[in-house]
């Protein structure tokens, strides 16, 4: 029994070493003719006064000839329109009345896309904060990856002590969705902080409409590219934008709990067996005072730490203190599980939506 607990444990280090270690971007430059096509940049935003400043003075720094930035304001009851007219380059969107079968971040980024002049599409959230280069890189990324949409990981910013313990919780998080690895159905990542696609192929595969009733619209959209026959990618190196998603443990939990149930209507079937391995390589097997457990779980825990390093600013006090990290994701977990099995409504944004 040992020797197959520790095969299986062995197997689930060998597997999230490859899902997660960092790869660098090969380094490659557009040539000097190379003509920049004009991008819309399309915020869905809802009762986000209290960041849309950060990013929209972001987005003014963006290193790019001809881009433009667009607000969609999603019926906000706070100051957010009021925020994006202060800003002369924003042109603002004033969000219709949701239509009844539609999901309200996918009704706001559709509204954006009709009114978008680009001949690519980004569709970044209100809690972001761009990087100057990052528009740059992800237009030529795209050229460079044949691919027709992709996404970029999140850089988290971290700043209380409890978001500096939660490195481990999204290592694992992204173990599940393989983003430096071909993407597939049912196996992809993507998120919906940056999104990024070539305007002809969004209209080709229907846009924000065909998932209009997702709650997970950023990987349900990842899919749908390549049902469409067109190539999905993750572009590589360094961040592209830094987050903070959750200002609060709660909503930390609240957020992840949607998130986490969406994802399992998506994902394969074998992902819990996956997930199983990875918690047997970090617990060692289950041996981690004998030898061979103690090095198995070593080894895992320095490729955390490694994947760790390059998806925010974590602390290391969040491997010393791992039963944090792995108790909240078992947490959020067995939440997602409860609210999927009692077909509870999703709740987001003061909407609850049905149970699809």
């Amino acid at each position: 029994m040992d020797t197959l607990g520790y095969l299986f444990a062995f197997a689930g280090a060998a597997l999230l070493a490859w899902r997660i270690w960092p790869r660098s971007a090969r380094l490659s430059f557009p040539p000097q003719d190379f003509a920049w096509p004009k991008v819309s940049v399309i915020v869905p935003a809802r009762n986000e006064e209290a960041v849309l400043p950060k990013l929209l003075r972001s987005l003014a720094q963006l290193d790019y000839p001809d881009y433009e930035v667009i607000v969609v304001d999603d019926r906000s009851e706070d100051k957010t329109a009021e925020i994006a007219r202060a800003f002369p380059f924003v042109r603002l969107v004033s969000g219709q009345e949701r239509a009844e079968d539609w999901k309200g971040k996918q009704w706001a980024c559709h509204q954006g896309a009709l009114q978008a002049q680009g001949s690519f599409l980004v569709f970044t959230d209100a809690d972001t904060e761009h990087y100057p280069d990052s528009l740059r890189r992800a237009v030529w990324g795209l050229f460079e990856s044949k691919a027709q949409g992709a996404s970029v990981l999140p850089f988290h910013a971290c700043t209380s002590f409890w978001e500096k313990l939660c490195g481990p919780f999204h290592v694992l998080l992204l173990a599940g969705t393989a983003p430096y690895t071909k993407g597939r159905l049912g196996q992809v990542f993507a998120i919906g902080q940056y999104l990024i696609f070539e305007r002809e192929a969004y209209q080709q595969m229907g846009g924000h409409e065909v998932v209009r009733d997702k709650i997970a619209e950023d990987i349900a959209l990842a899919n749908q590219v390549m049902k469409s026959g067109f190539h999905w990618a993750v572009l590589k190196g360094r961040p592209y934008f830094e987050v903070r998603m959750y200002e609060s443990l709660s909503a930390f939990i609240a957020g992840w709990r949607r998130s986490f149930r969406a994802g399992m209507q998506d994902s394969v079937p074998w992902a819990p067996l996956e997930m199983t391995a990875f918690f047997a390589a970090l617990a060692g097997a289950g041996h981690p005072f004998q030898v061979a457990g103690l090095l198995l779980g070593l080894g895992s825990w320095i490729v955390v730490a490694r994947a760790q390093a390059s998806l925010g600013r974590f602390s290391l006090w969040g491997i010393v203190f791992a039963p944090f990290a792995l108790g909240l994701f078992c947490w959020v977990t067995l939440l997602a599980s409860y609210d999927r099995l009692l077909k509870r409504p999703t709740l987001w944004k003061n909407r609850a939506y049905a149970a699809s």
